[in-house]
């Protein structure tokens, strides 16, 4: 009896075993399909994903017997959304005055902003964006934990590439007074040398960052070519690209010749610093708010969008939204920014390479994800209408995969806690 019940025990432990082996496959009916880098529309796809990767795409695929079969016959399939310019853990009210973000670093600990870190992932997740890059303002690390966290599945969120630590030249984005000149850390690295500013990405890496962010121009003493360049060699050592906030003409074009992989805001560049962007292959990432948010600064950054379009500069979609406004969540706000590419004429088609293939390129995840094709992850979003025809069809996102996993269907949301975590 003892031995028939070993046997049994051990036959039902390898049919677990077997069991959870076994790959988990889904089948979407893709009405459409839509080809972000030809721009064109395949009908009447079937997408088999396998284990969280696209296994097989076309007309014809053999469907597995086992397979759950999702249908979005009647929809516009995509990859899923990037946004390359975002912060999960920063939140403000919506008012214009700045002293409102130097209040939140002071009052605000880093494992609240950390929770704010989660509600904001989770939308943006549901609106259909499955990677993001967050570049910063997260207090001491928690970018890092948070990205930690969804990558062992404690919560719902996109795939994240963070910053860890913003690294600037004394000061940082704040005006100190003397009697508290450490107000503005951990939000930021103080690092005013080469050596120093190598330290700081070390140090970035080690705890967690997986981009590097520096403050080039934002106090009257602004990092030199010399300078950026060591930051740059450094990050490259360890695979790790580099993001240089600028706005201007000459400290932009330090950055540009330093090697970075992209500008952050970049407002009032002209047309030879974007051509120079575009020889040297630097995107620009330009955050330009919708005119409500800043009116001044509307007109001259819907030029320099109209501009970098013309000349061919590489652009990727970013934001830097931070607000909080009653009845929006953090991806709705951030789709806000689309009336700004939409005001500068900017086609549709190429918007939506900004939001996938141009994001997935610039983050350095071009082989893994960003477009749909076998081999690649299964990350997937759907929406009602055409989004070539009219890029604020990415409103209606009903449908979001993230690695082979639906979170969104229907318009639903949904997220179960794996019976295993810590993966």
């Amino acid at each position: 009896m003892v031995t028939d019940m070993k046997t049994f025990l051990s036959l039902v432990a390898l049919c677990f075993i077997i069991s959870a082996s076994a790959a988990q496959n889904v089948v979407i009916r893709a009405g459409h399909v839509v080809d972000v880098e030809s721009s064109t529309i395949r009908d009447n796809q079937i997408i088999l994903v396998t284990d969280g990767i696209i296994s097989a795409m076309g007309e014809d695929v053999d469907i597995p017997a086992d397979a759950r079969v999702v249908d979005l016959s009647d929809s516009y399939v995509l990859p899923g959304l990037i946004e390359s310019h975002t912060h999960m853990a920063l939140t403000r009210q919506a008012r214009r005055d700045f002293g409102a973000y130097y209040f939140t670093t002071l009052l605000e600990p880093t494992p609240y902003r950390a929770i704010q870190g989660v509600t904001n992932s989770r939308s943006m997740l549901e609106t259909g964006f499955t990677t993001i890059r967050d570049v910063g303002n997260a207090g001491n690390y928690a970018d890092t934990d948070l990205r930690r966290a969804i990558e062992e599945g404690w919560i719902p969120g996109p795939k994240i590439i963070n910053s860890g630590r913003l690294i600037a030249p004394f000061g940082g984005q704040f005006h100190l007074q003397p009697e508290k000149p450490d107000l503005a850390e951990p939000e930021y690295f103080f690092a005013d040398t080469p050596e120093e500013l190598r330290k700081a990405v070390r140090q970035n890496v080690h705890f967690g960052a997986k981009v590097i962010k520096l403050i080039v121009d934002n106090q009257p003493y602004v990092y030199t070519e010399n300078d950026i360049r060591a930051a740059v060699d450094e990050a490259s050592r360890m695979n790790i690209k580099v993001a240089a906030h600028a706005y201007w003409d000459d400290t932009a074009r330090s950055a540009i010749m330093a090697g970075v992989a992209s500008i952050e805001h970049g407002s009032y560049l002209s047309d030879d610093i974007l051509q120079l962007m575009k020889d040297r292959h630097v995107y620009l990432v330009g955050t330009d708010f919708p005119r409500e948010r800043s009116p001044r600064a509307y007109d001259v950054r819907i030029d320099r969008i109209r501009r970098a379009f013309r000349i061919g500069t590489p652009m990727a979609f970013g934001t830097d939204e931070t607000w909080y406004r009653d009845g929006e969540t953090r991806g709705s706000l951030t789709l806000e920014f689309l009336e700004s590419y939409v005001e500068a004429e900017i086609p549709a088609s190429y918007i939506l390479k900004m939001m996938t293939v141009n994001g997935a390129e610039l983050l350095g995840i071009l082989e893994e994800r960003g477009v749909l094709r076998e081999g690649l992850a299964a990350d997937i979003v759907a929406v009602s209408e055409n989004p070539l025809d009219d890029i604020m069809a990415i409103h209606g996102v009903h449908f979001v995969m993230r690695d082979g996993v639906i979170y969104k269907e229907n318009n639903h949301f949904h997220w179960d806690i794996p019976l295993e975590i810590g993966r």
